[in-house]
């Protein structure tokens, strides 16, 4: 007579697992990479807006008295 038993051993699960975590770690790294990157273009488009557009020109000094 056949045992009537999972198929599955303990292996496949612990696998399972393993994978589990490691895919849920994966995408939670790349949402923090995502958003990373969405702040720091915030942050270089704000320093941008800090430049001046013109900048003055000098004015020479007139060199004869």
């Amino acid at each position: 007579m056949v045992p009537s038993t999972d198929p599955r051993n303990t292996g496949d699960q612990i696998t399972d697992v393993i994978t589990a975590v490691g895919v849920i770690g994966g995408l939670g790294c790349l949402v923090v990479v995502i958003v990373g990157g969405f702040i720091t273009a915030d942050a270089v488009k704000d320093g941008i807006k800090q430049v001046p557009i013109e900048s003055p020109i000098p004015i020479e000094a007139p060199q004869a008295p």
